[in-house]
């Protein structure tokens, strides 16, 4: 190959020349997750010529240099971000962290990851800011985590104080640091409601193994702690990973799965293997499973199978139950995909726990009929359908599929209409489950109704008292409103004194002519010569006594107070600053996934530094101008003491014991609470 590229490196441009194709150049390397040797390689050099240009790409060591000047001008965007955000919020606390821990995969090291989320009061909408994932040295104790959150969060100049809660999956050592730091601490909801879903699948007491041979076996290390078990379902499931990742490592198994007919939906499909870590994968591997059902059933009938591909079949029962199972996973799936959303405030998280709970107590399913073919497949046929149908059908859809369902319920004997055991001992511990983790009676940590961050962002949403109240009425606890309106006001009682400007001059001189026209006085009035001071937080506790006793509805909290900043001009801004806070750690999954495709196998030697500069880069080229050639070139100092500010961030391991390889990564299935590890 190598006799075929002619092309040689020029040096036809200058290097000011070169500047805006290099940091392009360098732009795409990180958007693809390319390697770095790419700007080297001969077949890139004979692409670039082959265009007719005069331009070659930088070195490997020119690709480092224009790397760290991207990384330090965003650097300065979000550190120019953060000084506005807090100029503007006078005072209060209105940043919410949200963060986590990760391990690599192909390597030992460890990365931390943060999120800081707040309303922008200049556009009313959710911003994100996302500092990077960083190298995490020393042990993951919760003292450690907590000097490396305050180191990264002042190098981008954010206080202690512009902090109002923190967010984080269940891990003991990472929820002790941010109690520690910011006694607001929201649990993960999405987290949460996996581990319930978890414990609601799962089998306690005997193995598998051990229940199928009649006898008693050592107690399951993934036991949950009071949970009644589901061996049934657990014995299902297990059947049905065997069965996908029989497919998943045989290609022959899977052409010739495809070969069989299925009119209406003949497009081939791969099925979807089970990740225990992975949010819903349980739920969208038996959607799978269930879409091609006429498919496996025809490939169980052919007559060439071999012995490993006959011995894997599900029989009519089986599949009976795994329609059921569909039908009580599903809220499930849909609160922990809607609460993921980067733009859900907390109130929002706190709704969907409502009505995920309230969809369980009721105890009737929607579960997909047994059928040869799908109604509509596909975007456009579904709506062809629906319109053609005018709701007559009843019909689910599952897997971009629509298929006739049928109500079943818990309470109902089998075999007349019932939901199968196997689901409804789901049903039955998922219950306990939700109740266990998001309405504990004896641990405020698990009870969303004692947690200050979810009570403040709910009231301020438009009827969030009333759901206060309703909630906290069906698990049967106490009103929460009163906690709820301390918690807002502690939150006003930091909200600086500001100048008045001169919108607020003018209607103080305004104020000032009337009295000059009328010599009456006040209804209320004791001494007509003390004067009204109202200060701020007097201000925020008439506005919220207005606000409580106006609205009871609206369809979107932040779009309410983006609005109405004339109408309540101090309570606006306290609203804005509690809604921020998330009710998912989803944000920092999301930069752990970007990290994990950097780290990849082929590049497991990236220098720890060089992933933070591309994680950060690739979070925020929207932070990145227009015109690139306006960033500017650092010189040989200015990228020598960037480089020692971002190893200043290493915590030095603490003396003592502990283990050092324990990680509160919440995509392994080690995550368990204070109760679960008991």
């Amino acid at each position: 190959m190598d006799g075929y590229l002619t092309a040689t490196r020029s040096r036809e441009m200058t290097p000011a020349q070169a500047r805006p194709h290099h940091l392009r150049f360098v732009l795409m390397l990180v958007m693809t997750m390319s390697p770095f040797a790419l700007s080297g390689s001969s077949y890139m050099l004979e692409f670039v010529r082959g265009l007719g240009v005069s331009y070659d790409p930088p070195a490997t060591s020119g690709v480092r240099d224009i790397l760290l000047d991207l990384y330090s001008f965003i650097t300065d965007q979000l550190r120019e971000k953060v000084r506005r955000l807090q100029s503007r919020y006078r005072g209060l606390p209105f940043f919410h962290l949200i963060t986590d821990l990760w391990t690599e995969r192909h390597g030992s090291g460890s990365y931390g990851s943060l999120v800081l989320r707040c309303i922008d009061p200049d556009n009313s909408a959710v911003a994100e800011l996302h500092l990077g994932v960083a190298p995490f040295t020393g042990r993951h104790d919760s003292a450690t985590i907590e000097a490396w959150a305050q180191r990264f969060l002042q190098r981008y100049g954010v206080r202690h104080e512009d902090v109002s809660s923190s967010t984080s999956d269940s891990g003991a050592n990472v929820k002790k640091a941010l109690t520690n730091l910011w006694p607001r601490w929201v649990p993960c909801a999405a987290h949460t409601m996996h581990l319930a879903v978890k414990a609601s699948l799962g089998a306690t007491g005997a193995t598998g193994a051990a229940a199928r041979r009649g006898h008693g076996g050592p107690s399951s290390v993934r036991a949950t702690r009071g949970s009644r078990g589901n061996q049934a379902t657990a014995d299902l499931l297990s059947r049905g990973r065997k069965i996908a990742n029989h497919f998943h490592k045989s290609p022959a198994s899977v052409e010739k799965l495809n070969s069989v007919p299925f009119p209406g939906d003949d497009a081939p499909r791969k099925m979807v293997t089970e990740t225990p870590g992975r949010w819903g994968s349980t739920y969208q591997s038996l959607v799978r499973f269930f879409t091609l059902m006429p498919r496996l059933i025809g490939f169980w009938d052919l007559d060439d199978l071999t012995a490993a591909q006959q011995e894997r079949q599900l029989g009519r029962w089986d599949w009976e139950a795994v329609r059921h199972l569909i039908g009580v996973l599903q809220p499930a799936y849909e609160a922990g995909i809607a609460v993921q959303s980067s733009s859900a405030t907390v109130a929002d998280a706190f709704g969907l726990v409502c009505r995920l709970r309230r969809t369980i107590q009721l105890g009737v399913f929607p579960c997909p009929k047994a059928f040869d073919k799908p109604q509509a497949v596909g975007h456009e046929a579904i709506f062809d359908f629906l319109k053609a149908d005018k709701g007559r059908t009843n019909v689910m859809e599952l897997d971009g599929r629509l298929y006739k369902h049928e109500n079943l319920s818990t309470t109902t004997a089998r075999g007349s209409g019932g939901l199968r055991e196997e689901a409804v001992a789901v049903v039955e511990i998922l219950r306990e489950e939700l109740d266990r983790r998001f309405f504990h009676t004896s641990d405020d940590t698990k009870n969303w109704l004692s947690n200050d961050a979810v009570l403040a962002a709910t009231l301020l949403t438009p009827g969030g008292a009333a759901m206060l109240s309703k909630a906290a009425s069906r698990v049967g606890q106490d009103d929460p409103t009163g906690r709820a309106r301390s918690a807002v006001m502690d939150t006003a009682s930091h909200l600086a004194l500001v100048e008045p400007t001169m919108p607020i001059q003018d209607q103080q001189l305004q104020m000032e002519r009337n009295l000059c026209r009328t010599t009456l006085l006040g209804w209320d009035s004791d001494d007509a010569d003390d004067a009204q001071v109202v200060t701020p937080l007097e201000a925020v506790e008439r506005e919220l006594d207005c606000f409580l006793a106006t609205y009871v509805s609206a369809d979107d909290a932040v779009s309410f107070w983006g609005s109405r900043s004339s109408e309540f001009p101090v309570l606006h801004l306290v609203a804005l600053s509690l809604l921020g806070a998330s009710g998912s750690s989803a944000a920092s999954e999301r930069d752990f996934s970007v990290a994990g495709l950097v780290l990849r196998k082929d590049r497991s030697r990236l220098l720890p530094e060089h992933v933070e500069m591309h994680c950060l880069v690739r979070f925020n080229t929207h932070l990145l101008p227009a015109d690139l050639s306006s960033i500017p070139a650092l010189s040989h100092g200015a990228r020598l003491s960037t480089r020692s500010d971002m190893s200043a961030i290493s915590v030095d391991t603490s003396a003592g014991g502990g283990s050092q390889g324990f990680s509160s990564d919440s995509g392994g299935d080690s995550v368990f609470d204070g109760s679960d590890s008991e």
